[in-house]
């Protein structure tokens, strides 16, 4: 699918796009960043994983419950052939190395909620691999933050497409801010 996005890229004559992706959108994101550097300027992606495992047992179980809970109707159906593809996916895909993340050169926002569906730790290794990433986690919000809060979801990733990247040193930056916190208190 990545690779067709960056067909359609072409086929539009697209300058490098933001590209923002939520949840098999978020991989997509990631492996358009990964395959076609050149297509992206900006990435966000929310509630994005590597593999399976990146999910929580409880996130697999109900996964499986779905896909059980489904009637042979349903699962022959037009409709339901493309929710089963869809929803069987989490428990075969993706597969994609940690660091393979590290061929992505455009600012990457990774997103997720505090509640989210993937693993925390999952959500950080992959911030972590990301050279110019930044993270953002949700308070109080599950996978579908952008759905149950849409205000705020949308405000930040508008915020980080719109604001001129910035890597951050973790200590220098720390540094010059404590500066400035004395200097105002003075």
């Amino acid at each position: 699918m990545a690779d067709d996005l960056a067909a359609l890229l072409d086929y539009l004559k697209s300058p490098p796009a933001n590209v923002l992706g939520q949840s098999d959108g978020g991989i997509e994101a990631l492996l358009l960043g990964i395959r076609h550097p050149d297509k992206v300027d900006k990435i966000a992606a929310m509630g994005a994983n590597l593999n399976p495992e990146g999910a929580y047992p409880e996130t697999l179980a109900l996964v499986r419950s779905m896909i059980n809970g489904m009637s042979a109707a349903e699962k022959t159906s037009l409709q339901g052939r493309r929710e089963l593809r869809v929803t069987t996916m989490l428990l075969e895909e993706p597969h994609i190395e940690p660091s393979s993340l590290e061929a992505i050169k455009a600012p990457t926002l990774i997103l997720a909620g505090d509640h989210d569906l993937i693993r925390d730790e999952h959500t950080i290794e992959i911030y972590h691999h990301i050279p110019n990433s930044q993270l953002c986690i949700f308070p109080n919000a599950t996978h579908f933050v952008s759905h149950d809060d849409p205000e705020l979801f949308n405000a930040t990733v508008e915020r980080f497409f719109d604001t001129p990247f910035a890597k951050k040193d973790r200590v220098r930056d720390a540094l010059k801010s404590l500066e400035k916190a004395r200097a105002a208190h003075d």
